[in-house]
């Protein structure tokens, strides 16, 4: 059974399955894990914890859906480069 995801307020670094899937937006955990690896990266297996994802590789999943890249994003403000 699919059970809904939610948003915890802030984002780990480090995600369960469930907190991955509301990172991303899906509608369940079982749509997320059916777009591993078409779509979303395959977890990391930790000792102990189980089956985790790190947020960066969301991002960048999520950059590469989107066809964005790190190198097309505006950068960051910087004052000194107007003096």
């Amino acid at each position: 059974m699919s059970r809904p995801v939610h948003n915890p307020g802030s984002w780990p670094r480090l995600m369960r399955a469930e907190t991955a899937a509301a990172y991303v937006d899906e509608r369940s955990v079982d749509a997320f894990r059916r777009a591993i690896p078409s779509l979303y990266p395959e977890p990391l297996t930790i000792k102990g914890k189980g089956e985790r994802w790190l947020r960066d590789d969301l991002d960048a999943a999520i950059d590469r859906m989107t066809g964005r890249t790190k190198s097309t994003a505006s950068p960051p403000f910087d004052a000194a480069s107007v003096l």
